[in-house]
């Protein structure tokens, strides 16, 4: 398989572009200092990929908005600020398109907020997907 082909099945987009990263942060919004558990993403409109296969379920609330969770057994990804969920299954596959990115929920702008926990602990989800892309095209 070609090596581009499979870095990009893993990703949650086609494109990378991280607007604000894992860990302690101001807020946009609130403009208070607080851990912020997952990475937000530059999008437009863009598809969402899964970028493991699992379980989805998809929700909203005011923080996140339109929101999916896929989960993988002890693993759970959640993408934030949705505006479309495109699964009518909620079995989903590696690389399948999940949804559309948006600006739903408490945001300053259109991105996807990405989120990854293990046991219900957060993980930082860069540092994650490139250890997965790693492992990945390790095993070619």
């Amino acid at each position: 398989m070609n090596k581009l082909l499979l870095y990009c099945c893993f990703l949650p987009l086609k494109h990378l572009a991280i607007t604000s990263g894992y860990g302690l942060r101001v807020h946009p919004i609130t403009k208070q200092y607080q851990f912020h558990s997952g990475i937000d993403l530059q999008a437009r409109h863009d598809t969402v990929y899964a970028i493991c296969c699992g379980v989805a379920s998809v929700g909203f609330n005011e923080r996140l908005g339109l929101y999916m969770k896929i989960n993988y057994g002890k693993l759970c990804c959640s993408y934030g600020h949705l505006s479309d969920v495109l699964i009518s299954d909620p079995q989903v596959t590696t690389g399948e398109p999940v949804a559309i990115t948006g600006a739903t929920g408490r945001v300053t702008g259109e991105h996807l907020h990405l989120s990854i926990s293990y046991y219900g602990r957060p993980l930082d989800p860069l540092k994650f997907l490139y250890q997965l892309t790693i492992k990945s095209n390790n095993h070619e």
